[in-house]
């Protein structure tokens, strides 16, 4: 884990509320698909960081996309080109990467930014990529080469999406629906997104018996464990999701 102050090399909207943020981490310690990063506002008001998904990561470059929700990611959106930020990471376990014939990613709203690193990492598997958004969309272009199946509350929103390899298919409903509709027969499913989503999809895996490791997303304060307040639980108990998490088998969570 690195505790580094990092300059930004870019801060822009990508639509209504969404920012990608592109830092310069030349020191910064590679992470894995599913891992974040706490990124501390560098405010005098604000004491406690963000925990935000690595979107993208080389070895000098970190990519991070993030949503407004609050006073510390609006004062990260006001940030410019040259400004510096501390951030610690990377945080937390990763997903589980097999050798599979057939594997299904499921992003759902802010919880697609970590499936693009785990598309960046296992692309060379055969991969059917499901995205679901509330309105507009974002982040389509970097599944590259992708069987993208895309859907929205209104499919109007996407008529600016564009389709020049014809392996986007576009419609409206939740990311549920359009899995069901496939015919394919998945070894694994990856999955992030909003606690709804990720509860119906742990049903589906479990009907057609698929496995499925689901990243959760949760309020924190540390990124440490100290705090315990960004918890899951297990039929065990309680575990921590920054320190025992995000990424958990479906089976081994109640959500």
């Amino acid at each position: 884990m690195t505790y580094e102050k990092v300059t930004i090399l870019s801060n822009q909207e990508i639509s209504p509320t969404v920012f990608e943020m592109i830092l310069q981490t030349p020191n910064f310690e590679m992470g894995k698909p599913g891992q974040f990063v706490m990124v501390y506002p560098n405010h005098g008001g604000m004491l406690l960081p963000r925990p935000i998904s690595i979107c993208r990561q080389t070895k000098n470059i970190t990519m991070l996309v993030y949503k407004i929700l609050g006073d510390g990611t609006r004062y990260m959106s006001t940030l410019k080109q040259g400004d510096s930020l501390l951030i610690m990471g990377p945080i937390g376990n990763s997903f589980e990467i097999k050798p599979h014939k057939k594997v299904a990613l499921v992003g759902g709203g802010i919880g697609i930014p970590p499936m693009v690193f785990l598309y960046d990492t296992i692309k060379s598997q055969e991969v059917d990529v499901f995205l679901g958004f509330k309105d507009t969309h974002f982040l389509t272009t970097l599944f590259t080469d992708a069987n993208l199946h895309i859907v929205t509350e209104d499919l109007t929103a996407l008529k600016s999406l564009q389709n020049p390899s014809g392996n986007i298919y576009p419609k409206n409903g939740n990311v549920l629906d359009l899995l069901e509709s496939q015919s394919q027969q998945y070894d694994e499913i990856y999955a992030c997104g909003p606690n709804p989503m990720l509860k119906a999809l742990c049903k589906y895996a479990d009907k057609k018996n698929i496995p499925l490791q689901i990243s959760l997303e949760e309020r924190m304060a540390c990124g440490l464990g100290a705090c315990v307040c960004c918890v899951a639980n297990t039929p065990q108990g309680y575990v921590k999701i920054c320190c025992d998490g995000p990424v958990f088998y479906s089976d081994k969570v109640v959500l």
